[in-house]
Protein backbone atom coordinates (compact mmCIF):
# COMPACT_ATOMS: atom_id res chain seq x y z
CA UNK A 1 0.00 0.00 0.00
CA UNK A 2 1.63 3.43 -0.87
CA UNK A 3 1.31 6.16 1.54
CA UNK A 4 -0.68 8.11 -0.56
CA UNK A 5 -2.96 5.39 -0.57
CA UNK A 6 -2.86 5.37 3.63
CA UNK A 7 -3.25 9.05 4.08
CA UNK A 8 -6.35 8.95 1.48
CA UNK A 9 -7.91 5.54 3.21
CA UNK A 10 -7.19 7.26 7.02
CA UNK A 11 -9.16 10.59 6.11
CA UNK A 12 -12.03 8.43 5.01
CA UNK A 13 -12.00 6.05 8.04
CA UNK A 14 -11.92 8.60 10.82
CA UNK A 15 -14.58 10.30 8.92
CA UNK A 16 -16.38 7.90 8.74
CA UNK A 17 -16.52 6.85 12.16
CA UNK A 18 -17.02 10.80 13.29
CA UNK A 19 -20.09 10.77 10.89
CA UNK A 20 -21.47 7.67 12.50
CA UNK A 21 -21.64 9.62 15.55
CA UNK A 22 -22.47 13.17 14.38
CA UNK A 23 -25.62 11.14 13.16
CA UNK A 24 -26.76 10.69 16.70
CA UNK A 25 -27.33 14.03 16.84
CA UNK A 26 -29.02 15.50 14.00
CA UNK A 27 -32.77 16.80 15.08
CA UNK A 28 -35.78 15.64 13.01
CA UNK A 29 -36.84 18.29 11.01
CA UNK A 30 -40.49 16.91 10.82
CA UNK A 31 -42.02 19.01 13.30
CA UNK A 32 -45.77 19.79 14.04
CA UNK A 33 -46.84 23.37 12.90
CA UNK A 34 -48.41 23.83 16.40
CA UNK A 35 -45.43 23.49 18.78
CA UNK A 36 -45.04 24.67 21.90
CA UNK A 37 -42.72 26.83 23.26
CA UNK A 38 -40.85 24.22 24.88
CA UNK A 39 -41.23 21.89 21.79
CA UNK A 40 -39.45 24.09 19.88
CA UNK A 41 -37.14 25.28 22.30
CA UNK A 42 -36.02 21.51 22.46
CA UNK A 43 -35.77 21.73 18.71
CA UNK A 44 -33.71 24.44 18.28
CA UNK A 45 -30.89 22.73 20.87
CA UNK A 46 -31.22 19.34 18.53
CA UNK A 47 -30.30 21.70 15.68
CA UNK A 48 -27.49 23.40 17.11
CA UNK A 49 -25.86 19.69 18.13
CA UNK A 50 -26.38 18.39 14.97
CA UNK A 51 -24.12 22.06 13.22
CA UNK A 52 -21.74 21.17 15.93
CA UNK A 53 -21.99 17.31 14.86
CA UNK A 54 -21.61 18.20 10.77
CA UNK A 55 -18.83 21.08 11.61
CA UNK A 56 -16.89 17.90 13.80
CA UNK A 57 -17.61 15.66 10.50
CA UNK A 58 -16.33 18.05 8.61
CA UNK A 59 -12.82 19.03 10.43
CA UNK A 60 -12.17 14.87 10.48
CA UNK A 61 -12.33 15.42 6.64
CA UNK A 62 -9.71 18.91 6.99
CA UNK A 63 -12.34 20.86 5.57
CA UNK A 64 -11.56 23.42 8.25
CA UNK A 65 -13.95 26.43 6.00
CA UNK A 66 -16.77 23.95 6.17
CA UNK A 67 -16.47 23.32 9.51
CA UNK A 68 -16.09 26.38 10.82
CA UNK A 69 -19.39 28.06 8.64
CA UNK A 70 -21.65 25.10 10.72
CA UNK A 71 -20.34 26.35 14.11
CA UNK A 72 -21.15 30.09 13.29
CA UNK A 73 -24.80 28.42 12.09
CA UNK A 74 -24.40 26.90 15.65
CA UNK A 75 -23.00 30.06 17.90
CA UNK A 76 -25.91 31.78 16.04
CA UNK A 77 -28.59 30.13 17.98
CA UNK A 78 -26.04 29.44 21.13
CA UNK A 79 -23.39 32.26 21.42
CA UNK A 80 -21.77 30.70 24.99
CA UNK A 81 -21.12 27.10 23.90
CA UNK A 82 -17.59 26.63 25.34
CA UNK A 83 -16.89 23.86 23.16
CA UNK A 84 -17.75 25.36 19.80
CA UNK A 85 -16.05 28.68 20.65
CA UNK A 86 -12.84 26.52 21.45
CA UNK A 87 -13.20 24.92 18.04
CA UNK A 88 -13.60 28.14 16.60
CA UNK A 89 -10.67 29.36 17.75
CA UNK A 90 -8.66 26.40 17.02
CA UNK A 91 -9.66 25.46 13.50
CA UNK A 92 -9.86 29.49 12.68
CA UNK A 93 -6.21 29.29 13.41
CA UNK A 94 -5.84 26.41 10.50
CA UNK A 95 -7.37 28.91 7.92
CA UNK A 96 -4.50 31.51 9.46
CA UNK A 97 -8.29 33.97 10.15
CA UNK A 98 -6.69 35.38 13.39
CA UNK A 99 -9.41 37.95 13.71
CA UNK A 100 -12.13 34.98 14.41
CA UNK A 101 -9.76 32.82 16.54
CA UNK A 102 -8.84 35.95 18.45
CA UNK A 103 -12.83 36.81 18.40
CA UNK A 104 -13.77 33.45 20.10
CA UNK A 105 -11.10 33.70 22.44
CA UNK A 106 -11.90 36.83 23.57
CA UNK A 107 -15.68 35.35 24.23
CA UNK A 108 -14.17 32.09 25.70
CA UNK A 109 -12.37 33.80 28.80
CA UNK A 110 -15.51 35.88 29.37
CA UNK A 111 -17.61 32.73 29.89
CA UNK A 112 -15.38 30.20 30.77
CA UNK A 113 -11.42 30.79 30.87
CA UNK A 114 -10.47 27.35 32.02
CA UNK A 115 -11.11 26.50 28.44
CA UNK A 116 -9.75 29.63 26.99
CA UNK A 117 -6.49 28.42 28.48
CA UNK A 118 -7.27 24.82 26.96
CA UNK A 119 -8.03 26.50 23.20
CA UNK A 120 -4.91 28.25 23.50
CA UNK A 121 -2.84 25.33 24.66
CA UNK A 122 -4.46 23.31 21.60
CA UNK A 123 -3.10 26.44 18.98
CA UNK A 124 0.25 26.85 20.36
CA UNK A 125 0.76 23.17 20.89
CA UNK A 126 -0.29 22.63 17.17
CA UNK A 127 1.92 25.25 15.76
CA UNK A 128 5.31 24.45 17.57
CA UNK A 129 4.99 20.64 17.27
CA UNK A 130 4.57 21.80 13.45
CA UNK A 131 8.15 22.92 13.29
CA UNK A 132 9.88 20.13 15.48
CA UNK A 133 12.57 18.70 13.52
CA UNK A 134 13.23 15.35 14.58
CA UNK A 135 17.01 14.44 16.11
CA UNK A 136 18.58 11.95 18.14
CA UNK A 137 20.68 14.19 19.83
CA UNK A 138 19.76 14.41 23.74
CA UNK A 139 18.78 17.71 25.31
CA UNK A 140 19.36 19.58 28.53
CA UNK A 141 16.72 19.66 31.09
CA UNK A 142 14.60 23.15 31.78
CA UNK A 143 15.04 25.08 35.02
CA UNK A 144 10.95 23.79 35.65
CA UNK A 145 10.25 20.62 36.89
CA UNK A 146 10.80 17.88 33.90
CA UNK A 147 10.51 14.53 33.23
CA UNK A 148 11.90 12.28 30.03
CA UNK A 149 8.16 10.77 28.76
CA UNK A 150 8.95 7.55 26.27
CA UNK A 151 5.92 6.57 24.57
CA UNK A 152 4.90 3.19 24.39
CA UNK A 153 4.53 1.02 21.11
CA UNK A 154 3.16 -1.73 19.90
CA UNK A 155 4.15 -5.69 21.62
CA UNK A 156 4.46 -8.68 19.62
CA UNK A 157 1.53 -11.21 20.74
CA UNK A 158 3.30 -13.00 22.82
CA UNK A 159 4.08 -9.62 25.02
CA UNK A 160 7.50 -8.74 23.26
CA UNK A 161 8.84 -5.55 21.83
CA UNK A 162 8.69 -4.48 18.66
CA UNK A 163 12.27 -3.60 17.51
CA UNK A 164 10.87 0.18 16.95
CA UNK A 165 10.20 0.37 21.10
CA UNK A 166 13.35 -1.13 21.70
CA UNK A 167 15.15 2.01 19.67
CA UNK A 168 13.18 4.61 21.78
CA UNK A 169 13.97 2.90 25.04
CA UNK A 170 17.91 3.08 23.50
CA UNK A 171 17.06 6.88 22.94
CA UNK A 172 14.99 7.45 26.09
CA UNK A 173 18.11 5.50 28.15
CA UNK A 174 20.74 7.95 26.85
CA UNK A 175 18.58 10.97 27.42
CA UNK A 176 18.32 9.46 30.81
CA UNK A 177 22.03 8.89 31.11
CA UNK A 178 22.21 12.49 29.92
CA UNK A 179 20.00 13.98 32.64
CA UNK A 180 20.30 11.77 35.64
CA UNK A 181 18.64 13.87 38.04
CA UNK A 182 14.74 14.09 36.34
CA UNK A 183 12.34 10.93 36.11
CA UNK A 184 11.41 9.00 33.80
CA UNK A 185 7.89 8.19 32.77
CA UNK A 186 6.89 4.77 30.40
CA UNK A 187 3.44 4.95 28.99
CA UNK A 188 1.57 2.11 27.39
CA UNK A 189 -1.03 0.06 27.64
CA UNK A 190 -2.75 -2.56 25.29
CA UNK A 191 -2.02 -5.77 27.38
CA UNK A 192 -0.19 -8.75 25.08
CA UNK A 193 0.50 -11.96 26.67
CA UNK A 194 -0.76 -10.15 30.11
CA UNK A 195 2.16 -7.37 29.96
CA UNK A 196 1.52 -4.00 28.72
CA UNK A 197 4.04 -1.65 26.73
CA UNK A 198 4.63 -0.21 29.85
CA UNK A 199 5.79 -3.01 32.36
CA UNK A 200 7.53 -4.03 29.42
CA UNK A 201 9.46 -0.91 29.05
CA UNK A 202 10.55 -0.38 32.34
CA UNK A 203 11.65 -3.70 32.73
CA UNK A 204 13.77 -2.73 30.01
CA UNK A 205 15.10 0.13 31.68
CA UNK A 206 16.00 -1.12 35.02
CA UNK A 207 17.99 -4.08 32.99
CA UNK A 208 20.11 -1.12 31.59
CA UNK A 209 21.21 0.70 34.87
CA UNK A 210 18.35 2.77 35.47
CA UNK A 211 17.07 3.29 39.10
CA UNK A 212 13.40 1.74 39.78
CA UNK A 213 12.81 4.97 42.17
CA UNK A 214 13.37 6.96 38.79
CA UNK A 215 10.45 5.08 36.93
CA UNK A 216 6.81 6.00 36.55
CA UNK A 217 4.58 3.89 34.53
CA UNK A 218 1.36 4.74 32.88
CA UNK A 219 -0.38 1.26 31.57
CA UNK A 220 -4.16 2.52 31.16
CA UNK A 221 -3.88 4.19 27.56
CA UNK A 222 -4.14 2.26 24.09
CA UNK A 223 -3.87 5.75 21.86
CA UNK A 224 -1.44 8.62 21.80
CA UNK A 225 -4.77 10.59 22.86
CA UNK A 226 -4.83 8.52 26.10
CA UNK A 227 -0.56 8.61 25.99
CA UNK A 228 -0.92 12.26 26.37
CA UNK A 229 -4.07 12.74 28.99
CA UNK A 230 -3.23 9.69 31.50
CA UNK A 231 0.44 10.82 31.44
CA UNK A 232 -0.24 14.41 31.99
CA UNK A 233 -2.51 13.01 35.29
CA UNK A 234 0.92 11.41 36.60
CA UNK A 235 3.15 14.26 35.89
CA UNK A 236 0.51 16.84 37.55
CA UNK A 237 0.27 14.48 40.52
CA UNK A 238 4.09 15.00 41.01
CA UNK A 239 4.18 18.85 40.25
CA UNK A 240 5.85 18.11 36.73
CA UNK A 241 4.89 21.01 33.97
CA UNK A 242 6.99 19.87 31.18
CA UNK A 243 8.99 17.16 29.29
CA UNK A 244 11.15 16.25 27.28
CA UNK A 245 9.41 13.40 24.75
CA UNK A 246 10.74 10.25 23.17
CA UNK A 247 9.07 8.60 20.28
CA UNK A 248 9.82 8.05 16.45
CA UNK A 249 10.52 10.62 13.90
CA UNK A 250 6.87 9.72 12.55
CA UNK A 251 5.32 10.40 15.46
CA UNK A 252 6.92 13.28 17.24
CA UNK A 253 4.69 15.80 16.30
CA UNK A 254 1.27 14.30 16.99
CA UNK A 255 2.42 13.29 20.41
CA UNK A 256 3.70 16.75 21.14
CA UNK A 257 0.46 18.64 20.11
CA UNK A 258 -1.27 16.24 21.68
CA UNK A 259 0.75 16.63 25.12
CA UNK A 260 0.25 20.26 24.79
CA UNK A 261 -3.20 20.11 24.19
CA UNK A 262 -3.08 18.22 27.78
CA UNK A 263 -1.58 21.53 29.78
CA UNK A 264 1.86 19.55 29.30
CA UNK A 265 4.70 21.61 27.87
CA UNK A 266 6.96 20.00 26.18
CA UNK A 267 10.56 21.16 26.67
CA UNK A 268 12.33 19.40 24.07
CA UNK A 269 11.89 16.21 21.84
CA UNK A 270 14.62 13.27 21.13
CA UNK A 271 13.65 10.74 18.39
CA UNK A 272 14.80 7.85 17.08
CA UNK A 273 16.77 6.98 13.88
CA UNK A 274 14.07 5.26 11.62
CA UNK A 275 13.02 7.37 8.81
CA UNK A 276 14.65 10.10 9.93
CA UNK A 277 15.51 12.18 6.75
CA UNK A 278 11.52 11.65 5.41
CA UNK A 279 10.34 13.97 8.55
CA UNK A 280 13.19 16.88 8.31
CA UNK A 281 10.80 19.52 7.33
CA UNK A 282 8.26 21.26 9.57
CA UNK A 283 4.89 20.50 8.57
CA UNK A 284 3.14 22.85 5.99
CA UNK A 285 -0.41 24.41 6.96
CA UNK A 286 -1.93 21.84 5.47
CA UNK A 287 -0.34 19.18 7.08
CA UNK A 288 -1.17 20.68 10.32
CA UNK A 289 -4.98 20.08 10.33
CA UNK A 290 -4.27 15.83 11.02
CA UNK A 291 -2.45 16.65 14.57
CA UNK A 292 -5.63 19.36 14.84
CA UNK A 293 -7.66 17.37 15.09
CA UNK A 294 -6.15 15.13 17.17
CA UNK A 295 -4.88 17.58 19.58
CA UNK A 296 -8.77 18.51 20.19
CA UNK A 297 -9.43 14.92 21.02
CA UNK A 298 -6.40 15.10 23.54
CA UNK A 299 -7.62 18.40 24.93
CA UNK A 300 -11.16 16.32 25.61
CA UNK A 301 -13.29 18.72 23.63
CA UNK A 302 -16.51 16.27 22.72
CA UNK A 303 -16.39 14.62 19.39
CA UNK A 304 -20.53 14.80 19.05
CA UNK A 305 -23.18 16.02 21.35
CA UNK A 306 -27.41 14.88 21.34
CA UNK A 307 -28.45 18.29 23.21
CA UNK A 308 -27.44 21.23 24.54
CA UNK A 309 -26.68 23.55 26.29
CA UNK A 310 -23.39 21.75 27.90
CA UNK A 311 -22.89 21.40 31.59
CA UNK A 312 -20.36 23.95 32.75
CA UNK A 313 -18.27 24.48 33.55
CA UNK A 314 -15.36 21.76 31.65
CA UNK A 315 -15.26 19.61 29.37
CA UNK A 316 -17.16 16.63 29.94
CA UNK A 317 -19.56 14.79 27.93
CA UNK A 318 -23.04 15.78 28.26
CA UNK A 319 -25.25 12.96 29.91
CA UNK A 320 -26.46 11.46 26.79
CA UNK A 321 -24.57 11.62 25.04
CA UNK A 322 -22.88 8.20 26.69
CA UNK A 323 -22.60 6.48 23.69
CA UNK A 324 -19.52 8.27 21.83
CA UNK A 325 -18.12 8.85 25.15
CA UNK A 326 -14.55 6.59 23.71
CA UNK A 327 -14.71 7.81 20.23
CA UNK A 328 -11.81 9.97 20.05
CA UNK A 329 -9.73 6.92 21.70
CA UNK A 330 -10.82 4.75 19.11
CA UNK A 331 -9.72 6.67 16.16
CA UNK A 332 -6.47 7.43 18.38
CA UNK A 333 -5.60 3.93 18.34
CA UNK A 334 -6.80 3.48 14.78
CA UNK A 335 -4.05 6.15 14.11
CA UNK A 336 -1.31 4.04 16.04
CA UNK A 337 -2.52 1.26 14.20
CA UNK A 338 -1.96 1.82 11.03
CA UNK A 339 1.50 3.65 11.45
CA UNK A 340 2.78 1.07 13.61
CA UNK A 341 1.26 -2.02 11.09
CA UNK A 342 2.08 0.21 7.57
CA UNK A 343 5.23 1.69 8.51
CA UNK A 344 6.17 5.56 9.24
CA UNK A 345 3.02 7.53 8.54
CA UNK A 346 3.12 11.37 9.44
CA UNK A 347 -0.39 13.38 10.01
CA UNK A 348 -1.68 14.43 6.99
Amino acid sequence: MTYVTRVAKLGLVTASVVACAALGGQATSLVPPHRSATVAHASSEMDAAGLYNRAQVKFAAHDASGGLADLKSMLAMTSGDADALALQAIWSEQIEDAATRDAALRRLSDINPAAALTARNVIDGVNAAAQIVPSTQTVAAASSPTAIVILGYGLRDDGTMAAELVNRLQIGLRQAQATPDIPVFVTGGVPKNGITEAAAMKAWLLSHGVQESRITTETRSTSTVTNAQYTTELLQQQSISEIILVTSPSHVRRAAANFAATGTRVAGTVTTETDLARFLSPYTRAQQAGIRLEATRAAGIPVAKTGLPQPAPGWGALPDAADFAGLSDVVGRFLDVLMESSGSLSAQ
